[in-house]
């Protein structure tokens, strides 16, 4: 059996199973609600009948004959049955008719109004010889002695349950033709969701096929990040190994492309270079003294660049994960800010940039003072980067809603408004050559919005093309 045909037989069989169940519950229920509608409309009757008996004021034939029309009105069957069990009132029969009528004194719904004060049953009435809903009450005080029932010990009152079996009939075939309906749906569904899992697997055992016929340079696509995904990356690698019978150059290239094609685009530069000088300097450039230390160099500093992107990586992916630690201490932001000039002032003279600290209150905030050092170094080396020669950069903080807003300004390129949205996504760049040239990552303001953000605060940024960039965040006092 096709593993699609599972699939769709599994779907439909559960789904069947929903809808058979849901239809049941449903029309159980609505079988309840409109018997407990029909109890409580008798209890209502009962009550009226019983003070119409006990207000009349009329002879014994009228006072039948009132009680009848009324019960006809009703649409009900009212009878009066005395504490023996003798029937004394029948609103479908003649009074003179009622002497046929057996004792109901064990009717079930009589009895259990004996001892519980009300009763009720569902049966055929065997006078009627129809479906009927009967609701008894016992008496708590007799009727008037003027009354001609006045040894009335049950009132009941019946209902036919016609017109509900009717209903619960119509319901039901709307519940038929609705569960008709969401069943052809899901067998629609089904075939649809079961070919597109189906499919991928089918396409690799196409793919498979086509390999052992001596294809050997199909590759199974991979489409997904789950099992199916995982089982086409095995496979490829697979016939990676299996090519490498084939040709060993073509093997090495071919591994080297994936793993190229495979590992970030941001370490792709720095590697191919290294390479590049590598095999310059291994081909001969080795001994060639104007050159070689050149190409040692600049492979230095490409490995370097790679040791700060991965380290960047790695504290991503710690923050990312939740294994960042922070330890939250007051400190003051004067002298926080003082430090991170000083420190950072050397990188600003050599590329000419002034790096200046507006005048801050002494002013005591609550944060990881490591991490928030990493925030603004990535905030200022960034606004150095960037910057427009002799340009400047200013640091700040002033009071804001409670707390603490501390910014960084530059006067550099900008960000237009179609770059602002994504500035914080991992190794999202608006200029990626400035930025591969400048030696950044990609990941820095990323890191800058996670440490941020676990400080309760957001990074605003207002940039205007051409004239500057200012980030700000706040931290609580």
């Amino acid at each position: 059996m096709r593993i699609q045909t599972k699939l769709a037989i599994v779907l439909l069989s559960l789904s069947l199973a929903v809808i058979i169940i849901a239809g049941v519950f449903s029309t159980i229920t609505l079988d309840n609600y409109f018997r407990e509608r029909v109890l409580d409309e008798l209890k209502t009757q009962s009550n009226e009948v019983e003070f119409l008996i006990r207000t009349i004021h009329t002879n014994d034939s009228s006072a039948y004959s009132v009680i009848q029309e009324f019960a006809h009105s009703a649409g009900v069957r009212v009878t009066l049955i005395d504490e023996h069990g003798t029937v004394i009132f029948e609103s479908e029969l003649k009074r003179e008719e009622l002497s046929r009528l057996e004792n109901h004194l064990q009717r079930p719904e009589v009895q259990e109004a004996l001892t519980s004060g009300t009763g009720t049953n569902l049966r055929k009435s065997a006078t009627l010889n129809y479906d009927m809903f009967y609701f008894a009450k016992k008496l708590t005080s007799p009727f008037p002695p003027e009354s001609s029932l006045h040894e009335t010990a049950f009132l009941r009152l019946g209902i036919p349950l016609t017109q509900v079996n009717e209903l619960m009939a119509a319901i039901r075939s709307k519940i038929i033709i609705a569960s008709s309906i969401v069943l052809l749906i899901v067998i629609i569904s089904s075939i649809v969701v079961s070919r597109k899992l189906a499919t991928p697997v089918q396409r690799i055992d196409q793919i498979a096929a086509e390999i052992r016929a001596g294809n050997y340079e199909k590759r199974i696509p991979v489409i997904s990040r789950d099992e199916l995904g995982k089982l086409a990356e095995t496979l490829n690698s697979m016939i990676d190994r299996l090519n490498d019978d084939i040709t060993k150059l073509k093997k090495l290239e071919r591994v080297r492309s994936e793993f190229l094609g495979n590992v970030s685009h941001e370490l792709r530069t720095p590697i191919f270079s290294i390479q590049g000088m590598l095999e310059t300097l291994l081909n001969g450039a080795v001994d060639d003294k104007e050159v070689n230390r050149q190409f040692l160099e600049r492979a230095l500093h490409n490995t370097q660049r790679l040791n700060t992107l991965l380290g960047d990586l790695i504290e991503i992916s710690r923050i990312e994960s939740g294994d960042m630690k922070l330890s939250f201490r007051y400190f003051a932001i004067d002298e926080f800010l003082q430090l991170m000039l000083s420190e950072l002032m050397p990188n600003a003279k050599q590329r000419n940039i002034s790096l200046v600290l507006e005048p801050v209150e002494h002013i005591e905030v609550f944060g990881d003072k490591e991490r928030l050092k990493q925030v603004l170094e990535n905030l200022i080396d960034n606004a150095i980067k960037y910057n427009k020669p002799n340009g400047s950069v200013t640091l700040s903080a002033s009071h804001n809603n409670g707390g603490v807003q501390v910014s960084v300004k530059d006067t550099g390129v900008g960000i237009s408004d179609e770059h602002l949205p994504r500035i914080f996504e991992r190794f999202y760049r608006v200029d990626k050559e400035r930025s591969r040239e400048a030696g950044g990552t990609g990941l820095g303001l990323a890191i800058v919005k996670h440490i941020v953000e676990a400080h309760g605060s957001k990074v605003e940024v207002q940039s205007e093309v051409g004239k500057g960039t200012t980030f700000s965040f706040s931290l609580k006092k």
